[in-house]
């Protein structure tokens, strides 16, 4: 319990402030200080490709398996809170890095673009909805963005501070995405992973429905 004490202490800053995070990445990181005391033995950037091999279970589950889609996001939701872990190890064990940070979000994209993909592929198979074909494609558009997006905003600050370590006297300011539009992809962070939990709770009737508000946020 003193362990877990001093991970929420140490991070007590990321802990459900929407200044610096989304209602729900402050709920992982919550979660991840929980079991952070069990991964102190691995290497930070280990814990990371835990992470992404969750979420690529989880698709191959669902897609070559048939596994029932609430189970399979169990596995994006363990994922969610691995990627928050890795960092929380890292700091107490004082071993962040540029790179570390830099692995996790590429990680993050791959893990986002396989959540996309099944939630699509459940539309193309159950949808109780008469969906335009046009708008598959336009679903299948925003999975093939989603890195764009990520790399512009997300990898551009990881760069700049690498960048700025290196160079002292030339620096590059890596808050791109706070200056300009910070909260309100918080909030759209937040309505993409609400949907998640709805999709756990409510009936099959409705999931087609939850789904399709999902993509809606992420385009």
């Amino acid at each position: 319990m003193k362990i877990i004490k001093k991970f929420k202490e140490k991070n007590k800053i990321f802990f459900f402030n929407y200044s610096k995070n989304s209602f729900f990445e402050g709920l992982y990181r919550f979660c991840a200080a929980s079991i952070s005391p069990l991964f102190l033995k691995f290497n930070p950037n280990f814990i990371s490709s835990l992470s992404l091999l969750s979420g690529l279970f989880g698709l191959i589950l669902f897609i070559f398996f048939s596994v029932k889609l609430k189970v399979t996001l169990i596995f994006f939701l363990l994922s969610f809170v691995l990627d928050f872990t890795d960092g929380l190890v890292a700091r107490i064990l004082n071993k962040t890095s540029f790179f570390g940070r830099f692995i996790d979000g590429l990680f993050d994209i791959f893990v986002s673009g396989f959540l996309h993909l099944v939630l699509l592929f459940y539309l193309l198979e159950n949808s109780n909805l008469e969906i335009n074909n046009l708008i598959y494609f336009f679903y299948l558009l925003i999975i093939f963005l989603l890195p764009i997006q990520h790399l512009i905003l997300d990898r551009f600050s990881s760069l700049a501070r690498w960048c700025n370590e290196i160079n002292k006297d030339n620096k590059i300011k890596p808050y791109y995405r706070n200056e300009y539009f910070n909260k309100l992809m918080m909030l759209f962070v937040d309505l993409q992973h609400l949907s998640i939990f709805l999709i756990l709770f409510i009936t099959e009737i409705y999931i087609s429905y939850v789904i399709n508000f999902f993509f809606l946020i992420s385009s």
